[in-house]
């Protein structure tokens, strides 16, 4: 699919930048990350920018990744308002990403790698066992229930296609605190926690 047509292409010109404030535990992620020796991070499903700054602003080298032209476009021209050169690629979370074995200290994404069916995510989390270094982490976060508000339609056992709303035929792969663990398997889990109710969960790991 071309990048022109992908859903959050036409969310993100439909809807604008969205939030540019960071996620309430980013800080502490940050302070992990660090903790860690992290320096160099990979943002997947970098949105509009709203993490690549902050991590910048904290001293990381970071590289967005997003499969939005639009969403790219505004990080650059935000970035560039702060005095950065930004380090951004378009690409699909779905397919191999585009980066050698062990490139980065760090993988963050928020509500991004749960938009497939699970193959897929199986195979995300692969690629960023992948792109890790040794000792490096990774903090993901997923979707832990589905918005009561919506319709859904089950495409696939635990997978979801909303029927209305902004998001409406983006596939969502609700996960489980065990399935969670059990994806991540290949890592040393820190730690899994969940937020707004359990509709988010995230993990917090480790590369071997």
């Amino acid at each position: 699919m071309s990048p022109l047509n992908h859903p959050w292409e036409q969310i993100y010109q439909n809807e604008g930048r969205g939030d540019e404030n960071p996620f309430p535990r980013f800080y502490e992620v940050v302070e992990s990350f660090k903790g860690f020796g992290c320096s160099s991070i990979l943002d997947l499903g970098s949105g509009s920018g709203r993490h690549w700054i902050h991590f910048a602003r904290e001293g990381f080298k970071v590289v967005g990744m997003d499969f939005s032209p639009t969403a790219l476009r505004w990080t650059q021209e935000w970035a560039e308002r702060e005095a950065y050169r930004p380090l951004l690629v378009l690409a699909d979370m779905r397919m191999p990403l585009p980066f050698k074995p062990s490139s980065f200290d760090g993988v963050f994404s928020t509500q991004v790698i749960h938009h497939a069916r699970l193959a897929k995510i199986r195979r995300t989390i692969q690629e960023i066992f992948r792109v890790l270094g040794s000792g490096g982490a990774a903090f993901i976060t997923v979707s832990g229930k589905l918005d009561d508000d919506i319709l859904h339609k089950e495409i696939e056992p635990g997978t979801f296609v909303p029927l209305s709303g902004s998001e409406k035929g983006v596939p969502h792969h609700i996960f489980s605190e065990g399935e969670l663990q059990e994806a991540f398997g290949n890592l040393l889990i820190k730690e899994i926690s969940s937020r707004a109710g359990g509709k988010v969960l995230a993990v917090l790991a480790r590369k071997p």
